[in-house]
């Protein structure tokens, strides 16, 4: 099972649904600290779901002033229209869900 972190998302033109994220995979499953092996890179929505249902985990990362905070597991979810989305499993800790991460 890999680990990755997502950095930032971009929103469809609704501004209401996650289209694409940056993310990157943890050196070598590494939580704390949370380093990728690569640079972070652009990916779609269903290729963020194709990794979930590989079995790997996919989790928020925010970096602050303190440090580095890691959010809520990611799932994926079914939009009343039959689209598949991404949300945060738990709400948790307030204000570190995906919509919380910078958007580019």
């Amino acid at each position: 099972m890999a680990l990755f972190f997502i950095e930032a998302v971009r929103y469809d033109d609704s501004g209401q649904r996650i289209a694409k994220v940056r993310w990157g995979k943890s050196k070598g499953g590494q939580v704390m600290p949370p380093a990728m092996v690569d640079d972070p890179q652009e990916a779609d929505v269903e290729a963020v779901l194709d990794t979930i249902a590989n079995g790997d985990e996919v989790i928020p990362k925010f970096s602050n002033g303190n440090g580095i905070i890691l959010g809520p597991k990611v799932v994926g979810i079914l939009y009343e229209d039959g689209v598949r989305g991404l949300s945060s499993a738990s709400d948790d800790l307030p204000g570190h869900s995906l919509n919380d991460l910078p958007s580019f």
